[in-house]
């Protein structure tokens, strides 16, 4: 209500209240929820079945497992990777990277070494020479190696571009001077070939002083095409550019080898409410399908199970004022010079799983947000699946046991 009454009298004022740097995309129209999706929503699990352990941990935005080792990594809200020993029951801060980490994937298949997405997080300072950007961590040492933190500047395009692997726009990292780079806007979420060698990074929008939490909302709102995927080549020392002029890239998840040298990248458009397929190599690259519009919600990171399916988590539904301010882009400069405290902040969260391609959606729930908000990934590990809260509030790591979802059936 009182974003309505301060709306409104910007306008009936005719008063600019818009005062910050956010570009503004072109108005979009979001649909109903795909029926796909409505007829596999479930009931909530979350208050019969929730588990909640290591509750010294803060909220975090990703989390992985060393099973054989029985520990797992969170990267926390409060700039620390914390280290959970699963058979003690321990936490404990454990490494600090320049600053906060979000998406962690390990290396390669001997988890010697930890790949880091570093960004600064809303709200907090940080010193200059404190870079955003790809570290690798080595387990043993507990040191940081920057792998990216420099990106070429290119121009944005505001068309949805797709560079096939062999012919993108590539730079040896070693040979790019300062006047030809830029800093690395937010590092948001990695995947890593099966090989290890290539490295593929989100960034959800180009912009300086960029940062997660509530320093996204903006470019949430914006909805301005200038997200872009790179991909670092570890064994040529290279960084190219694969997609852009797409909305908030997010999360990512590889497809390889379903057909002979076959790679795609399955990724979301987080506020933009998508999931997409864009194929790098093979017959189809390059282009880009979308699997899913309209969603009932935000889709955050993707992870794969060992069976393939992808898991998504959804960290805030869709509202009806985000219907209508995609829809009338003129009312945004005013929405975004309120407060961020005037805006109103839904507590739902949920779970949207898919099937290995991505094409058919096996199952979806909602929570009400009173055990937990802001589930910005779900990580499945054994019988569990693990639920990251993006929460500042958030103490401790939630869980569920699959068997407390029905799932579709694959077909």
């Amino acid at each position: 209500m009182k974003v309505t009454f301060i709306l409104y009298f910007c306008l009936l004022t005719l008063v600019n209240c818009y005062s910050q740097d956010i570009k503004i995309g072109k108005a979009y129209s979001l649909k109903e929820v795909p029926f796909a999706i409505q007829e596999v929503q479930s009931q909530d699990p979350f208050p019969e079945h929730l588990k909640h352990d290591f509750k010294e941990l803060p909220g975090h935005d990703d989390i992985v497992f060393d099973g054989s080792k029985n520990v797992a990594y969170a990267s926390g809200m409060d700039g620390w990777i914390w280290k959970l020993d699963l058979e003690r029951g321990t936490t404990s801060q454990w490494a600090k990277p320049p600053v906060n980490p979000a998406g962690l994937q390990f290396s390669n298949a001997k988890k010697e070494k930890l790949l880091v997405c570093a960004s600064k997080l809303g709200g907090q300072t940080y010193e200059e020479s404190n870079r955003v950007g790809l570290y690798e961590l080595d387990l043993k040492t507990k040191s940081f190696q920057a792998l990216v933190i420099s990106l070429p500047k290119v121009e944005n395009d505001d068309l949805e571009k797709v560079y096939p692997l062999k012919g993108a726009p590539t730079w040896q990292l070693k040979n790019l001077h300062s006047n030809q780079t830029r800093n690395f806007s937010l590092c948001n979420d990695i995947a890593v070939s099966q090989d290890g060698n290539r490295i593929f990074l989100t960034e959800p929008f180009e912009r300086e002083n960029a940062a997660m939490g509530s320093g996204a909302i903006p470019e949430a709102i914006g909805l301005y095409p200038h997200g872009k995927l790179w991909m670092y080549d570890r064994k040529k020392d290279t960084i190219s550019l694969l997609l852009n002029g797409f909305t908030f890239i997010d999360g990512i998840v590889l497809e390889e080898g379903l057909q002979k040298d076959d790679i795609a990248v399955i990724f979301s458009e987080t506020t933009k409410f998508r999931i997409l397929k864009a194929y790098l190599s093979g017959e189809k690259q390059p282009s880009f399908k979308i699997l899913f519009d309209s969603l009932p919600g935000l889709a955050d990171g993707l992870e794969r199970d060992q069976d393939g399916k992808i898991w998504v988590g959804i960290i805030k539904p869709r509202s009806g004022l985000i219907n209508f301010v995609h829809r009338n882009p003129w009312t945004k400069p005013f929405l975004l010079s309120l407060p961020q405290g005037l805006l109103p902040i839904a507590k739902k969260t949920g779970i949207l799983v898919l099937d290995r391609t991505g094409e058919k959606a096996l199952y979806y729930t909602m929570h009400d947000g009173s055990l937990l908000k802001d589930i910005s990934v779900v990580v499945p590990h054994g019988e569990f699946i693990y639920l990251p809260t993006f929460d500042l509030k958030a103490k401790g790591l939630f869980s569920l046991p699959k068997e407390a979802l029905t799932m579709k059936e694959e077909k």
